[in-house]
């Protein structure tokens, strides 16, 4: 039987109210409501990301490198017809269309043989460019995304879907090292298999939903119909054979209660890890703040497939002037907090950044 973990016996509402034994800290003079994130969630998300940008020292040949932009956004659908299909060019047609704060990339494909992306066509917006590619011998399609080799440097345009809602446009160099820039936009054809949910991820979490129980999993309070709702269940494939599950026990006003777990495609059967967060509770006496370990957490948590992270923002009340944030990096089969911030003093005053407690 895999470990479980417990909140103590506490009514529905006590238990996300006091968020300190999930999360950080709770005080008896300001019990904290759950409601949605400010912008500090993802701001603590772009200082990572910029930082492993920043470690790339040399640009692909003829385009230059894209940067993480400052705040993602939400990426605008729509159909491919929306663009003139005369930027492909004769005998061609447009098949997927991507935009980012700095480029405009073009996929287009043979008029005789419409599904297969095959040209790569990007534009800088400054105007100072871009990239004309060909596949050749291969194909650019890959599963929610469609890639174009250039001398060992790799263009990835991603598709929004299910399992990956924040899509980018990636540049892979020959040393493994990428930079990336998040989409804004993304059209496609009505039946681009690019534009669909990952079906492969229903696995599973059916899978672990089916053996909750068993697994141990929300074992204190776990409403069925809440795993479609708010940041809801689901499962985010690392490989092949390897998948973040992420299970929203229930949903309160603004935020739910969530256990994840890494699912391995193992043989006889699938095996199932639980994941541990570690967080730190607020300090008493002048003392520093302790450091705990979590099965459960509760808040606004975002997985991010490509830096297979975990982030989680929590406010402790209502007002927004006190809570948490935590960013997690998977090791193996194990989460290793890298950076907490928090401002336990629920005191009427606003900060853009909570006061850091610990970095890795």
């Amino acid at each position: 039987m895999l470990p479980t973990y417990r909140l103590p016996h506490l009514s529905l509402i006590s238990a996300i109210a006091c968020l300190s034994y999930v999360i950080s800290g709770c005080s008896d003079q300001n019990p904290p409501i759950v409601t949605p994130p400010s912008t500090s969630s993802s701001e603590t998300v772009t200082i990572k990301e910029t930082n492993v940008n920043k470690t790339i020292e040399k640009t692909p040949p003829s385009e230059p490198s894209v940067n993480v932009a400052p705040n993602a956004q939400k990426v605008t659908q729509g159909d491919i017809k929306e663009i003139p299909n005369s930027i492909c060019g004769d005998n061609k047609i447009a098949y997927a269309y991507g935009e980012t704060p700095n480029y405009q990339v073009y996929i287009c494909a043979d008029a005789s043989e419409a599904n297969l992306p095959k040209y790569y066509i990007s534009r800088n917006k400054d105007g100072s460019g871009g990239l004309n590619l060909e596949a050749i011998n291969y194909n650019p399609q890959k599963d929610g995304a469609i890639e174009f080799n250039n001398s060992g440097y790799l263009y990835t345009l991603e598709a929004p879907t299910s399992q990956n809602p924040e899509p980018a446009l990636r540049v892979t160099f020959p040393d493994g090292k990428l930079t990336e820039e998040p989409l804004l936009r993304y059209l496609s054809t009505g039946n681009s298999s690019a534009n669909s949910p990952d079906k492969s991820s229903t696995a599973p979490l059916d899978y672990v939903l089916q053996r909750r129980q068993e697994l141990g999993i929300c074992q204190d309070e776990f409403r069925p119909n809440d795993t479609t709702k708010g940041m809801g269940s689901r499962a985010f494939k690392i490989s092949d054979k390897k998948y973040i599950v992420q299970i929203q026990c229930f949903l309160a006003a603004y935020q739910g209660a969530f256990e994840y777990v890494l699912w391995l495609d193992d043989s006889p059967q699938p095996k199932v890890i639980p994941l541990q967060f570690d967080s730190f509770q607020e300090p008493s006496d002048g003392q520093k703040p302790k450091k705990i370990t979590n099965r459960a957490i509760a808040g606004i948590p975002r997985v991010n497939v490509r830096s297979q992270t975990i982030t989680n923002f929590t406010k402790f009340r209502g007002l927004g002037d006190c809570g948490s944030s935590a960013l997690y990096k998977l090791d193996g089969d194990r989460l290793v907090l890298q950076e907490f911030r928090a401002k336990y003093e629920c005191d009427g005053e606003y900060v853009q950044d909570f006061p850091l407690v610990y970095t890795k």
